[in-house]
């Protein structure tokens, strides 16, 4: 429903996002926006974690939600895990929500696909071994004064006018080795991760909204088989 756009994120902190001109012509991309992220001159940061820090932009994934603006989440290399939301108003991206990091590198972050959820769901995984799911509700900016005019306006309008509020998030796993990729099933429900184990855990929300791996596929990641 954006039409054809790339997010890419790199080692200067920086994510930039191209628009393909012609959709029937690939081969020019425009750039649309780009957002500072990271700050990459390592103010905040000490010893191990400066180090880290430089790398930048490690992960991105695009809310895909019909009657959302364009929005990304975005984790960094310092451990930020942070939503942003382009305005038509002011035609820039904006911080719009900063969501409960890691201590260290973050490798990667998924958005859920919403199929007819009231509400939204990201993941993220990073180098300090942890796995974690938020909850995000939709909010309204302008608050309940607002809400008789918001009446007499299209689903796509109130979209842009509304917000993302983080409702609640859970650990899944807090191991000791590193978690580098979660990923979502089509629908949502089902979420996958990896990591340093070799193992691939599923996961799933329960009648009390309550995350629970429900399987494991295990690797053989024996020498003997590596080589």
């Amino acid at each position: 429903h954006l039409g054809l756009r790339l997010a890419t994120g790199s080692a200067d902190g920086v994510v930039r996002i191209y628009e393909a001109i012609d959709v029937m012509n690939l081969n020019h991309w425009a750039i649309n926006g780009s957002i500072d992220v990271e700050d990459v001159d390592g103010a905040g940061f000490a010893g191990g974690a400066l180090a880290e820090a430089t790398l930048g932009v490690s992960c991105l994934s695009w809310c895909t939600g019909k009657f959302e603006p364009p929005t990304l989440v975005v984790g960094g290399s310092s451990g930020r895990v942070v939503v942003y939301r382009y305005s038509d108003a002011s035609r820039q991206w904006g911080v719009l929500l900063t969501l409960p990091g890691h201590s260290r590198g973050v490798l990667d972050v998924s958005w859920s696909p919403n199929v007819g959820r009231g509400y939204h769901l990201v993941a993220s995984c990073g180098k300090d071994g942890i796995l974690r799911v938020y909850r995000l509700k939709r909010g309204r900016y302008g608050g309940a004064a607002s809400q008789t005019n918001n009446k007499k306006q299209s689903a796509s309008s109130l979209a842009s006018s509304s917000s993302l509020e983080l409702e609640k998030h859970q650990v899944l796993e807090k191991g000791t080795s590193e978690v580098w990729r979660c990923q979502w099933n089509v629908t949502g429900t089902v979420l996958a991760s990896s990591g340093d184990g070799g193992v691939v855990r599923l996961w799933k929300s329960d009648f009390r909204n309550e995350w629970k791996c429900v399987s494991e596929l295990r690797g053989d990641v024996s020498p003997s088989v590596m080589q």
